[in-house]
């Protein structure tokens, strides 16, 4: 979100609006909260007041337009320590767990995934263990930036769209253990949905990124909306909501 990005501010008004409506027992933003530049404040400011027109719970995690990224070629730069002080001031922590509905959510810094930050990314690997543990049989939801992979969680492809292989296999370890069953993402700016050795992968789209009636097919479906997650028991289902479903009647189905 910027002051300057018109769209987002009209789908993030409409996301605001039917939150309202629909009271959600937690709202979860899964990164790129700012529009482009994680070192620009005014648009942070900016970003954070948006996400306190929230009346709902909601939690969020940092994306690469936030705090930076990865290697190879990434994009803004490097995360920092800054950046993530900027990140945190504004935002609260940048890791977090929720029990909801006898499920477990943990969101995730993608970006210190096989980074250089080696500190910062041991201390969230032994958190997350300890609230794997902590969760005592719940089935849990990862909640991350960056998706785990592109097509299996067991694939050796690696580009910066993902987490680092390292990563990604003590992901699939928890996903085998049993314990995780449901990883979802932001990233791609695209709607995909995947089953890869028991769990649901989802990759939610953006706010705004797509010119109104412009959504097209690449990895999956490019185009403006949210994702709704309705869990009971240990089962999740999942439903898109595009511009016309949250209200805009601009909103034109693909």
């Amino acid at each position: 979100m910027s002051p300057d990005a018109k769209l987002s501010q009209e789908m993030w008004t409409a996301v605001v609006r039917y939150a309202e409506k629909t009271r959600p027992d937690l709202i979860i933003h899964t990164g790129d909260v700012v529009f482009e530049d994680p070192d620009s404040d005014t648009d942070y400011e900016f970003a954070a007041f948006q996400m306190r027109r929230l009346t709902t719970p909601w939690r969020i995690i940092p994306g690469n337009h936030d705090v930076g990224d990865t290697e190879p070629d990434p994009y803004r730069g490097l995360i920092t320590e800054e950046r993530l002080g900027r990140f945190r001031s504004h935002f609260g922590a940048d890791r977090w767990s929720v029990s909801i509905g006898g499920w477990q959510m943990i969101g995730l810094n993608s970006q210190l995934f096989d980074n250089h930050l080696k500190e910062e990314e041991a201390d969230q690997w032994e958190w997350l263990e300890h609230e794997v543990s902590a969760a005592h049989g719940r089935p849990i939801g990862l909640f991350m930036h960056k998706p785990p992979s592109i097509n299996t969680l067991s694939e050796d492809l690696f580009v910066n769209k993902a987490v680092g292989r390292q990563s990604r296999a003590r992901l699939l370890d928890l996903v085998e253990q049993g314990a995780v069953k449901l990883i979802g993402s932001g990233h791609l700016h695209e709607h995909v949905v995947v089953y890869s050795r028991g769990a649901l992968l989802v990759s939610a789209p953006a706010v705004g990124a797509v010119p109104v009636g412009e959504a097209v097919w690449q990895l999956g479906l490019r185009c403006n909306g949210v994702v709704e997650y309705r869990l009971s028991n240990d089962s999740v289902r999942v439903r898109l909501l595009r511009e016309q479903d949250l209200g805009m009647t601009k909103g034109t189905p693909c």
